[in-house]
């Protein structure tokens, strides 16, 4: 009777099983050396669908018109779809919330403002969020400086009127804001603890509201953003005494800095920034801040920025996120020293 033998029953056992090692071992190194190129694929081959930019306010207001201005100009040089979605609330921090909650894939982008990105920490003590660690920064987008503006009635005529008259009578003077907690209620504050100067806040129900104030005179003096005075300055019924910025406006040349008039390093801006959830590959994240770097400057979109005194940035992930790490603590310092609150 002959007996029936494995193609491999000759090959000793030792050297069967140094064959298998072998072949394991390079079956390792080859998954080892095909993993880095199906992470860089995945990257490299973004977009392939819908991108969503969540603006966490209204239609209408600065953070939907710059969000627009991106979304359609990312999506033609990235030959993708980007929408923007409007989910408002909360002051933007119920839209940065669920940005925060979707998959960290490059396909949900918040474009945040001063206010749910650094002002909220400090104003909410149950905020579900945490800004610095569950964000993946892509870029500092704008700046929206605030102007210090007086009715035309105002006898203030510089930033140093406006300081004397408040150190003489402390808590006299009063300043409007859009609402509580807010970049004019805050703004105004930081000039307050800078100057050393006790001011009297009276919150509105929006911005329009803190205009008329300034145009009737209830009000003293303001800090609000350009655009949002731009009518009233060229009406002649407003007056622009500082920018509360480290440069002037393109449009108000002739409006000096906080700083050039004795407040050094003063700045209060209501920029925006672009953040994706914390865990979004970094080539992803490195892909959407060149696509905003390179939107912004476009002759169409500058000129609708510089229209609403608005100053485009594209500030890399790195930068972005130091200057966002800085604008957290300086608010919060802010809002402990004049003991604000919101539930």
């Amino acid at each position: 009777m002959s007996l029936r033998t494995s193609r491999f029953s000759s090959v000793p056992g030792g050297t069967r099983r140094a064959g298998l090692r072998l072949a394991l071992g390079g079956a390792v190194a080859a998954a080892a050396l095909v993993a880095p190129w199906a992470q860089a694929a995945g990257p490299a081959a973004y977009p392939t669908k819908t991108i969503r930019l969540v603006v966490p306010f209204s239609p209408g207001g600065s953070t939907d018109i710059l969000g627009r201005l991106l979304a359609q100009k990312m999506g033609e040089n990235m030959n993708a779809t980007v929408v923007v979605e409007n989910k408002p609330g909360a002051n933007g921090t119920l839209g940065c919330d669920q940005v925060v909650k979707a998959p960290a894939d490059g396909y949900t982008i918040v474009l945040g403002d001063v206010g749910c990105m650094a002002m909220a920490p400090g104003l909410y003590p149950k905020l579900p969020y945490d800004p610095l660690k569950d964000f993946a920064v892509v870029s500092l987008v704008a700046r929206s400086p605030l102007v210090l503006a007086v009715g035309t009635q105002s006898p203030f005529k510089s930033l140093a009127d406006l300081t004397a008259a408040a150190r003489a009578q402390p808590g006299k003077l009063n300043y409007p804001s859009s609402g509580t907690g807010g970049p004019n209620h805050l703004g105004a504050e930081l000039y307050a603890m800078q100057a050393k100067v006790k001011i009297s806040h009276i919150p509105y129900k929006g911005s329009a509201p803190s205009v008329v104030s300034l145009v009737a005179g209830e009000t003293d003096f303001g800090f609000l953003t350009a655009v949002t005075v731009d009518a009233q300055l060229k009406a002649g019924k407003l007056r622009a005494l500082a920018v509360a910025h480290n440069e002037r406006l393109a449009s108000l040349p002739d409006v000096p800095t906080m700083d050039e008039q004795g407040l050094k390093g003063f700045q209060a801006d209501a920029w925006f920034m672009a953040a994706v959830p914390a865990g979004t590959p970094k080539p992803i994240v490195e892909r959407l801040y060149a696509e905003i770097a390179k939107a912004l400057p476009d002759p169409v979109v500058k000129a609708k920025l510089d229209a609403m005194g608005v100053l485009p940035y594209a500030l890399k992930p790195a930068a972005s996120a130091e200057f966002h790490k800085v604008e957290v603590a300086k608010w919060r310092e802010v809002i402990k020293t004049a003991n604000i609150t919101l539930d």
